[in-house]
């Protein structure tokens, strides 16, 4: 992510299950380690990161995990409230309009609403100063899965579109001028080498139309070594190791496994690398449930796209 000093939002998604979550707080781990002053954001109530690094999540207050990383999640209910707040401060009249019987349920159906103010808290985060500068030198955000990503990236101009005036056309188009600037914001897509996380990833690609230009980097994630040095070798060794009995063809069966899974990726390589912006690699690791070491050593491999 070259020449991009003024970027102060990175939108991290992909495909549901291909390690999203993982990604952003790799990137973001890495980016605290330059020095920056970090913002990881979950979005939709989602709050896994804190316990990664063995601490209590704080909600929607930041919480810090790290030295210059922060992390908070971020709820559609406590974000709209804050933003109700700044416009009427007072709690008890938001209670009384906005949860009763009546306005709550026409609330959680205003289209993309939801998805616009969980933006507008990252609008917020950019705009926070803490002894006369910017609270966060960078905010990456732990966005929902491709479809309902796009959503979200396409909520601010929905919403004007929806408005055409007033107080939340004018907050919509601050969130929109943010997240839809190149130089202030960018996307970070993950995949994995399998067929459908690739096909959703080009979709999107797609979709972006004009805002293609956000896309700063791309993360292959699940990445299996080579398992032999010399892969021309391995019909003949194959065919002796089937004769040696069932031990040795159990083996064959995982070294044939792995060599799909290499040919998966190099063709994976070849459609990520058609998108035109630097492509990292995060390799497989068979242990599901990923600490604080396995993350600092994928934030060595995600910092060639800081």
């Amino acid at each position: 992510m070259t020449g991009s000093s003024e970027r102060r939002v990175v939108l991290v998604t992909g495909k549901g299950g291909v390690g999203k979550t993982t990604v952003a707080t790799a990137f973001a781990l890495a980016e605290a380690r330059a020095g920056k002053r970090v913002l990881l954001c979950e979005t939709s109530g989602a709050a896994r990161v804190p316990d990664t690094f063995g601490k209590p999540s704080r909600g929607y207050e930041p919480a810090q995990l790290a030295t210059n990383f922060w992390a908070l999640s971020i709820t559609p209910a406590e974000a709209i409230q804050e933003y109700v707040l700044l416009q009427v401060h007072f709690l008890r009249l938001y209670k009384l309009v906005f949860q009763n019987r009546v306005m709550g349920p026409f609330v959680d159906a205003v289209p993309g609403l939801h998805d616009l103010v969980q933006l507008g808290k990252v609008w917020f985060a950019e705009r926070e100063t803490e002894n006369g500068r910017p609270r966060w030198d960078l905010i990456v955000v732990d966005a929902p899965a491709t479809g309902h990503g796009l959503t979200m990236l396409s909520a601010p101009r929905a919403m004007m579109e929806l408005t055409r005036a007033g107080p939340f056309y004018e907050n919509a188009k601050r969130i929109a001028e943010l997240v839809e600037d190149p130089r202030r914001s960018s996307l970070l897509l993950v995949s994995t080498a399998e067929e459908m996380p690739l096909r959703e990833t080009e979709q999107l690609v797609e979709r972006l139309g004009r805002l293609r230009e956000l896309i700063a980097g791309v993360v292959l994630n699940e990445v299996h070594p080579a398992p032999l040095p010399d892969p021309t070798a391995w019909p003949a060794d194959r065919e002796r190791l089937r004769q040696a009995g069932t031990d040795a063809l159990a083996a064959t069966s995982i070294v044939d496994a792995e060599l799909r899974a290499v040919a998966r990726q190099a063709l994976a390589r070849e459609r990520l690398g058609a998108i035109g912006v630097p492509v990292a690699e995060l390799p497989f690791l068979y242990r599901r449930n990923l600490g604080r070491a396995e993350l600092e050593g994928f934030a060595e491999r995600v910092g060639v796209l800081t």
